[in-house]
């Protein structure tokens, strides 16, 4: 890039004496075909050189959003669920894709720009007061205007971008949100309605760009006025020097030549300073998700024993998301090694809450668990997750195989598949599809049932064989018949796991060695299913009402 500025300043120069020669009488037509032949060549070979030059900086800008995309994807990945409990998915998707096209502008564009700007401006300047200071000097009259208005411009612009990016991002989560839950708008007739919404969401994020617009297209007009009012007084003043033979006309054509060089910065500030208040508006935006931090991170001084004996014990936890409810409160429990627990209760009693902090997805408010005698505070937190495999309340499926979303990449033996697709009765629903375990489910499993997808997700987590098996409400979706099959054969699979259920279907539960009923975020009684029976009238009651729904449903 400095060698193309530097040739494009020798130009002038070479018109220059091409001018004065052709002013002489003793002219002749080689010297003409000679400078001519120097301009072509330095044409050619700038072209050549600009080329590069585009091709490396450009390229930088290029590795620098990616390198940003990469570390913003792995800081997301490294946040806690608190976080997405407050954050809309629109505003991160926007900060991953315009945000980050902003920046690459800036310092791509916009540090070309200033370079160049720099560089070209600086030098350009210079040579013309090495040429004419005072004629110099009166053409750079209108400059402080033009800095005045660049600068109050550059301030409306930052905040014009700032807010218009905020919109894009609820325009961006609105969309979403509308294709993620396309069918409930399709089955009540929500088509008006949200087509509305998102109408107004784009108008907004239309009137909040299009001022970003006006300033932007303000500014290029008043520095092309800047410069033809330069123009004009090197003409007018310039003519009136070579009359008076202070200047050649070479030298005023150079002149001219060289302020028209000057155009290209000139006008480039205003390009500049709106990539880098756009750039400098955007990267705001990323900074301030890449300063969140986790509540939920990996200790100071890790634990990292080399066998967990699984056994778990809470000890007077307490637990809320917002600090003013309590959701879960004094839970004192204790699940022995290999033993089986169940949990019941009404919804909203915080049973999924409770189980989301043994692999810490939450911190506890207040209280300990400890898994092997060491508190999960103090355990390396890959670790602590290697060794629980969770199977959520939502059975979220990727936009893969079957296999794909069963193994999650890695490498599983035949016969173990076969026995955990057995256990979870998908063996015979799966050989009966076109592609068996190679059958694409769609997007979030749009092509299966509630239930092909629950018994899926079961499965996934089954096949891990990790020393702590959690499972929220595995057979909710699932038919009475096909629920009673899969929980035998679970029974049967001889497992030396400690597993966790939650269900509302106490035949889930029956063969647990303890039952657990929380209600309000506290444990209020607990027992064998017998016990329970005899001594709980809300589990009595419960089994009472599914026992006469399975009955009618047989």
């Amino acid at each position: 890039m400095i060698l193309v500025d530097s040739i494009q300043l020798i130009i002038p120069q070479i018109i220059k004496q091409a001018i004065d020669t052709l002013s002489l009488t003793s002219f002749d037509k080689r010297t003409l075909f000679f400078h001519c032949g120097i301009i072509l060549f330095a044409g050619l070979f700038m072209a050549v050189l600009r080329y590069g030059w585009r091709n490396l900086l450009m390229g930088s800008a290029r590795d620098v959003e990616k390198g940003i995309r990469n570390d913003l994807f792995r800081h997301i990945l490294n946040l806690d669920m608190a976080y997405f409990d407050k954050v809309k998915t629109g505003d991160i998707m926007a900060h991953a894709t315009s945000d980050i096209n902003h920046i690459r502008m800036a310092f791509g564009f916009g540090l070309i720009v200033l370079v160049d700007t720099l560089l070209l401006g600086g030098a350009t300047l210079t040579i013309m007061f090495w040429t004419h200071p005072k004629l110099t000097a009166i053409a750079m009259i209108p400059m402080p205007f033009l800095i005045i208005v660049t600068r109050v411009l550059g301030k409306k612009m930052h905040t014009f971008h700032r807010t218009a990016q905020e919109s894009f991002s609820q325009l961006t989560e609105l969309v979403r949100e509308s294709f993620f839950g396309i069918r409930i708008i399709k089955v009540f007739n929500f088509e008006d309605s949200t087509g509305k919404r998102v109408e107004t969401a784009s108008k907004d994020y239309f009137k909040k760009n299009l001022k970003r617009a006006v300033v932007t297209a303000l500014l290029r007009p008043l520095l092309g006025l800047f410069f033809n009012i330069s123009t004009l007084v090197i003409i007018f003043y310039g003519g009136f020097l070579v009359m008076q033979k202070v200047l050649t006309p070479g030298e005023l054509v150079a002149f001219i030549q060289y302020l028209s060089i000057l155009a290209w910065p000139v006008i480039a500030i205003g390009w500049m300073t709106n990539l880098f208040q756009r750039g400098m508006a955007s990267l705001k935006r990323i900074n301030t998700l890449l300063d969140s931090l986790p509540q939920v991170c990996q200790p100071d001084n890790p634990k990292t024993p080399g066998f967990i004996n699984p056994g778990i014990r809470f000890e007077n936890v307490d637990f809320s998301y917002a600090k003013k409810t309590k959701t879960l409160s004094g839970i004192n429990l204790t699940v022995g090694p290999g033993n089986k627990i169940g949990i019941i209760g009404p919804p909203g009693s915080g049973k999924t809450s409770l189980i989301q902090l043994i692999p810490r997805l939450y911190n506890t408010t207040c209280g300990n668990i400890f898994i092997d005698g060491f508190n999960v505070d103090d355990i390396d937190l890959e670790l602590l997750r290697k060794t629980i495999a969770l199977m959520p309340q939502e059975s979220f499926l990727f936009s893969g195989t079957i296999r794909e979303n069963i193994i999650m990449d890695q490498n599983i033996p035949r016969n173990e598949m076969d026995t955990i697709l057995y256990t979870c009765a998908l063996k015979e629903t799966i050989d009966n599809m076109p592609d068996g375990l190679d059958t694409i489910v769609g997007e979030r499993g749009i092509t299966l049932s509630g239930g092909q997808k629950q018994r899926i997700a079961l499965a996934r987590t089954l096949i891990r064989k990790k020393p702590i098996i959690i499972l929220d409400d595995p057979i909710s979706q699932i038919d009475t018949h096909t629920a009673a099959t899969i929980i035998s054969r679970l029974n049967r699979l001889n497992l030396t796991s400690t597993i966790i259920i939650i269900s509302h279907r106490i035949s889930a539960l029956a063969s647990c060695d303890r039952i657990y009923i929380l209600k309000n975020g506290k444990l209020e009684h607990f027992g064998t299913h017998e016990e329970l029976i005899d001594s709980d009238r809300f589990y009595r009651e419960s089994f009472s009402v599914q026992q006469f729904e399975e009955e009618d449903a047989g």
